[in-house]
């Protein structure tokens, strides 16, 4: 751009100067220029600027899990995402300007749909947390029972989620039994609990032991009628029988590892499937599918039960917005993979805490997971430092990971001292786990 150019654009602003597009920043807090050289290329300039950001502390390997995963997302994902006509697109009020993105919507509910084995899906929860919290509501409103069934390692802050959700319901929650040898919930005690005002019971598989759970597929058969609420891993889905095949009446997930990067906390996908019978006791919107005035397919709201579009008293919930891109991104990832990319992704996942395990589990002091059953991301691992050592020895590895156990399941803290979650993926290599052991290992 030349100065002819500038000159015009700032007479059209009715500006002075460039430095009047920024009256808003105080003087004090503004930079006085950036130390670059005139006229470098965009290869120089995007060179000068790593070279500047390896400057900072960087994490060569990353363990972190507990909810949200670094997993591979194909570029494909990106780029679909990324085209103006959905990236800019937002709640469909008028449906019939909205066709690409309600057949978007269409698309992720039907991929959903048969990815959890259930009958429908909705498009409208924010993540998985909230989702679960909709799903023990949805139950209150079948049956008007009042008691909820959580495990008792059930995530701190998920069961807040609940509680929160639930205010002015009267519903009270009580406790299921996690057996302490295998890591998989107790069926005979939670048989032992259920009882006539049993609204729901919660499973998870994995569950929050980082346990893949097979008598998940057993409490179907001493549940009696209460309503059955999976909280499911979509990934492991590749390899673990669907909540649908179980007998769920209502499927939750986190969909945040379909093609999201962790992005420091955000944005997620809650995703909630449910038999056909529930429907008009589900929360947010439904997308169908139709035909026009003249015969051609078309899309539709065919339900919307959240209060901006029906009156107050008679919505299902207050959601307000919706995750459509994340929605779109969770779509492209899975078709990207099929049914046999989605296999291998969760396999190799299985494959690599079996590994993370194997070592760290050969060095002195350290215990990796201390249960019998079969992990999935998720390895509670107890080792003989502070908090603090363990941090340092950690960051001097480049080493991000390191949950602790008591800060994400706060009521087994007490029982599990000393323990932190470690975190794989298919993206976790060897040599990743070859600099975990090094860095716990005994000196």
């Amino acid at each position: 751009m030349n100065h002819s150019d500038e000159v015009e654009m700032l007479s059209y602003l009715g500006i002075g100067s460039v430095d009047d597009l920024f009256s808003d920043i105080p003087q004090k807090v503004r930079k006085s220029g950036i130390d670059l050289p005139d006229g470098i290329s965009e290869l120089e300039l995007t060179a000068l600027a790593e070279s500047v950001a390896s400057m900072n502390r960087k994490y060569r390997y990353s363990f972190l899990g507990c909810g949200v995963y670094d997993r591979f997302v194909p570029a494909v994902v990106d780029t679909v995402i990324s085209r103006g006509e959905f990236l800019t697109s937002y709640t469909p009020y008028q449906p019939e300007v909205s066709q690409g993105t309600l057949q978007a919507l269409f698309e992720y509910q039907s991929l959903m749909s048969q990815l959890m084995a259930m009958d429908v899906t909705n498009s409208s929860m924010y993540d998985g947390f909230t989702a679960l919290g909709e799903a023990v509501r949805m139950a209150f409103r079948i049956n008007g029972r009042h008691q909820v069934l959580l495990p008792e390692n059930i995530y701190t802050r998920k069961l807040g989620v609940i509680r929160n959700y639930t205010i002015g319901l009267g519903m009270k929650e009580a406790f299921y039994r996690v057996d302490r040898s295998t890591g998989s919930l107790d069926i005979e005690d939670l048989k032992g609990k259920v009882g006539s005002d049993t609204c729901a019971v919660v499973v998870e598989n994995p569950n929050s032991f980082g346990i893949l759970d097979p008598e998940v597929r057993h409490v179907r058969e001493v549940i009696g009628d209460a309503v059955l609420i999976a909280y499911v891993d979509p990934v492991s889905l590749g390899i673990v029988v669907p909540p649908g095949e179980y007998g769920a009446d209502i499927a939750v997930a986190e969909g945040q590892q379909l093609g999201m990067r962790p992005n420091f906390g955000g944005p997620f996908l809650g995703i909630m499937s449910f038999r056909e019978e529930y429907v008009r006791k589900s929360p947010g919107r439904i997308i169908g599918e139709s035909v026009d005035s003249s015969g051609r397919r078309a899309f539709v709201m065919t339900l919307q039960t959240r209060e901006q579009h029906i009156r107050r008293q008679r919505a299902m919930s207050n959601i307000c917005t919706n995750q459509a891109l994340m929605a779109l991104a969770a779509s492209v990832y899975l078709a990207t993979l099929g049914p046999e990319g989605l296999r291998a992704v969760a396999s190799r996942t299985v494959e690599m805490s079996s590994r993370l395990i194997s070592s760290l589990s050969s060095l002195h002091g350290i215990s990796a997971g201390p249960f019998r059953g079969t992990y999935f991301s998720d390895v509670p691992v107890k080792v003989p430092y502070s908090r603090e050592e363990l941090r340092r020895r950690l960051e001097s590895a480049g080493i991000a990971g390191g949950i602790p156990l008591p800060s994400v399941i706060q009521p087994l803290a007490a029982e599990f001292p000393d323990t932190y979650f470690f975190s794989v993926t298919e993206k976790t290599t060897d040599q990743a786990i070859a600099a975990l052991a090094q860095a716990l290992g005994v000196e």
